[in-house]
């Protein structure tokens, strides 16, 4: 049983114990959310390549007092990359995996963005840090060993995974991984080295040898943006989330479109969650691409007049990503998110640097008239998002894996806290379930109410691997709590003062 971690000083929270711990030294030597956010970020490519790492994309809400900003570490497709391309090599839908599954990865100088404008210790010493462990070697985690295991087939497809993963053991060996130790060791002196130096050439190089479109003018013209959050009152708080490209709205509409509810464990709230999904997905996949191509305003996105119909279903997959979240002495606090999109992401890894690149470009439709089409140099839709809540002085940060379905799972966490009052702990290890529209079919886990009602069912063990969640929590009086989720691998630490 896992018990909140509670302090008057400063805490992080993370998907692996060990990228806590980290982040911790960090914030015990001085520095702030953001420096920590580094440590902590950069430790999870390490010992949780299979969720994100540099080949991905890198989104965080970072907060200073009431003020709220936007880091958008996402990447656009590669300028080759075309409709035309794909349909004269066969394609009639985007690839999941493989080399014209890759976008431009936007994590580093995302990343380094935030710590730009709102880091205080020296980027070299954090990076530095980090690439330590992956030189020196780690214990593998369950989670690790497992996503190994369970996609042998997509890692044995390509060389550079093949010789990056297919040795891992099991839990507890040690693990190391020199190439990515020395791509953290060119980026502590250099973050642009990725985008334009022998890092770069070396990700062109292979991506376009497995028959790839990646070009260096696609990595060296990448620059990572910082914006606002979208917001909405709701339930008597002020609901932050991410912005377009992102999903983020989708967690926002779940909630405006949310009433009375009957009890945690019943088919009615069940019910509720099916109901309002149908309506903000439709919302979502009508509108929501990257926000250069977008004919909507964010003012009109978030109007009650956006719901008037739905007839749209797009075809989900449960994504992989790791969440973490760092709050500071002074209140200063980072909701990060990380992703290669699915586990492995493309399945193709650059040997010499150990990087292992996204699929984030799955997400785009070949259908000419579709908003999100696939088009050179855009943005896709992205699931990632982070939520973030507010009342009289008291925050609530609150993060998740789970892909296309994560709007959901905020959702019902954030029930589980809001409307039911149940504690941190209880919120995140109480059962779970998402709807996916595609398959007209309800997952959910041990323990609720279900009942047939005109869509299928498809029961999971508890506890699953249904979303691995995070909260923190800092009080108008400055008490900081922190929880990590029964389902992953993760902890809490920080400071005492």
């Amino acid at each position: 049983m896992r018990h909140p971690y509670m302090t008057y000083g400063s805490l992080v929270a993370s998907e692996h114990y060990l990228a806590s711990t980290m982040a911790s030294e960090v914030l015990r030597e001085g520095g702030n959310a953001v420096d920590a956010a580094v440590v902590a970020s950069l430790s999870l490519s390490v010992l949780l390549p299979h969720l994100g790492g540099l080949g991905g994309d890198f989104f965080a809400l970072v907060k200073r007092g009431s003020d709220v900003k936007f880091i958008d570490g996402s990447g656009p497709s590669p300028l080759e990359l075309t409709r035309e391309e794909l349909v004269k090599r066969g394609y009639k839908e985007m690839p999941a995996n493989g080399p014209l599954s890759i976008t431009v990865p936007g994590y580093l100088d995302g990343l380094y963005l935030m710590w730009r404008n709102y880091g205080e210790m020296d980027w070299r010493d954090l990076v530095l840090m980090v690439a330590k462990i992956a030189r020196d070697g780690f214990p593998v985690s369950d989670s690790l060993s497992s996503a190994v295991k369970s996609n042998k087939e997509l890692l044995s497809r390509d060389p550079g995974s093949t010789s990056t993963y297919l040795s891992i053991g099991g839990r507890g060996d040690r693990q190391r991984f020199k190439g990515m130790a020395s791509a953290l060791e060119k980026i502590a002196q250099d973050p642009r080295e990725f985008y334009e130096g022998d890092i770069a050439l070396k990700i062109v190089n292979y991506v376009r040898s497995r028959g790839g479109c990646f070009s260096l003018e696609d990595l060296s013209r990448y620059r990572a943006e910082e914006g606002y959050p979208v917001a909405a009152d709701v339930w008597d708080f002020v609901a932050y989330e991410m912005p377009p490209p992102t999903q983020g709205v989708t967690t926002l509409h779940m909630m405006m479109l949310t009433g009375e509810l009957e009890g945690p464990y019943s088919w009615e709230r069940i019910k509720k969650m099916v109901e309002i999904s149908r309506i903000a997905y439709y919302v979502r996949d009508k509108y929501i691409t990257d926000p250069k191509y977008m004919k909507i305003s964010l003012k009109e996105l978030l109007s009650p007049s956006i719901f008037d119909k739905i007839n749209y279903i797009k075809k989900f997959d449960l994504g992989d990503t790791t969440f973490f979240t760092v709050v500071d002495s002074n209140e200063m606090a980072v909701a990060g998110i990380q992703s290669i999109f699915t586990a492995f992401g493309s399945g193709l890894t650059e040997p010499e640097y150990q990087i292992t690149l996204n699929c984030r470009a799955s997400s785009f439709s070949l259908d000419e008239d579709h908003v999100n089409r696939l088009e050179p140099g855009k943005k896709t839709l992205h699931t990632l998002s982070s939520l973030l809540l507010e009342k009289d002085g008291d925050w609530y940060i609150i993060g998740t894996s789970g892909g296309h379905f994560r709007p959901q799972l905020h959702w019902w966490i954030s029930t589980n806290l809001l409307k039911y009052k149940m504690d941190y702990q209880e919120a995140l290890n109480f059962p779970r379930a998402y709807f996916d529209l595609s398959s007209n079919t309800l997952v959910a886990e041990e323990g609720l109410e279900l009942r047939e009602d005109g869509i299928s069912i498809r029961v999971q063990r508890y506890p699953s691997r249904l979303g691995v969640a995070a909260i923190a929590h800092i009080r108008n009086d400055g008490l900081k709590t922190g929880c990590v989720d029964i389902r992953g691998d993760g902890g809490c630490s920080g400071t005492l003062f």
